[in-house]
């Protein structure tokens, strides 16, 4: 699936699909010297949409169980991590794994034109001592059932919370917590207590397990008294 020029650099990668995704998977690499050693792996029996797969040198893991319908553009570098789970729909998404653990998890909804910005891809050099101060290690969580808005662009070291949505064109650059609508330059908090369904009817069955979480309190920790009356008195 890679050009012959770069077929001997990636000669530790792995893909594992079926036979009926194979076709909506494209295999590409960027003129850069380097090895490439990488496993993908794409679960569901049927992928509908496309993934276009950018190697740069590095190594690291992919895996996709949702069968779509997804339109992914995916760009490894260095050491890295991606793995979207099961329900996911993406109109189209760039996704740069760079240095990098990207987790997505179940029954989202995307818009188009979304980038996952994982790191920074250059070097920022402190002049006083010419130490690189971004070399560290990134990664982004997003949780299960969010909606992410048209042209939004997510950046490192950020956590999306269950059920959140993410409004159109916003530039995340902080956590949010679950159940809320982020939006802006940068994002922040819109508002609290809210999550979304993908029929403007309401939520199916299926989604009701997202929303029926979070109205539910704590369970009380039976102990906790219990911690409370041994505890020693203080003086």
């Amino acid at each position: 699936m890679l050009p012959p020029a770069f077929r001997e650099s990636a000669a530790g990668c792995v893909l594992l699909c079926t036979q009926a995704s194979l076709d909506s998977i494209t295999i590409l690499s960027p003129p850069v010297k380097g090895l490439r050693n990488y496993r993908i792996e794409v679960t569901a029996p049927r992928l509908a949409g496309s993934l276009k797969i950018s190697l740069g040198p590095g190594s690291g893991t992919i895996r996709i169980d949702t069968a779509g319908p997804v339109r992914m553009d995916i760009r490894t570098w260095r050491k890295m991590s991606l793995h979207v789970e099961a329900g996911t729909t993406i109109s189209s998404a760039r996704l740069v794994c760079d240095n990098a653990d990207i987790t997505v998890g179940k029954d989202g909804l995307w818009s188009d034109e979304i980038l996952v910005q994982s790191n920074d891809q250059h070097g920022i050099v402190d002049l006083t001592d010419m130490s690189i101060l971004n070399r560290h290690r990134r990664k982004i969580h997003i949780a299960d059932h969010v909606w992410i808005g048209r042209r939004t662009v997510i950046m490192p070291d950020v956590s999306i919370g269950t059920g959140a949505i993410l409004g159109t064109a916003a530039v995340l650059t902080s956590d949010m917590p679950a159940h809320t609508v982020f939006g802006g330059v940068p994002a922040r908090q819109l508002r609290d207590n809210v999550s979304w369904s993908r029929s403007p009817a309401g939520p199916s069955a299926g989604e009701m397990q997202y929303l029926q979480s979070h109205d539910e309190p704590p369970e009380p920790d039976p102990t906790q008294g219990i911690a409370q009356h041994l505890a020693p008195r203080g003086r």
